[in-house]
């Protein structure tokens, strides 16, 4: 759980939690979630597993998004680099409530 709480509360880096757990791991969530889709209509099974996952998935990004927010707020270099995070977690917000709401 420690490196949980230590990313939560933006203590890991703005680069490693940019790149490392906001982009790298949801690249791999959107695959997963794709090959979960692809099977979905094979079994219903997946199509439970495949709602659960959604579900997770936004709970991750409301976490990866505080956490990234946070360290942008600790970050102590150039300070382009925390504002375009920041915008890019606005971005990504707004995109994710458009697709679950059906808009765009």
């Amino acid at each position: 759980m420690g490196l949980i709480a230590r990313i939560w509360r933006g203590e890991e880096g703005l680069a490693r939690t940019f790149w490392g757990w906001g982009f790298a791991v949801n690249v791999a969530l959107k695959g997963v979630s794709l090959l979960l889709l692809s099977m979905a209509g094979q079994r219903a099974g997946f199509a439970m597993a495949l709602l659960a996952y959604l579900v997770f998935m936004i709970v991750y990004q409301v976490f990866i998004s505080v956490a990234i927010w946070r360290s942008a707020n600790r970050y102590e270099g150039y300070k382009g680099w925390p504002f375009m995070a920041k915008a890019v977690v606005l971005l990504g917000a707004i995109q994710t409530v458009f697709s679950l709401f059906g808009v765009g």
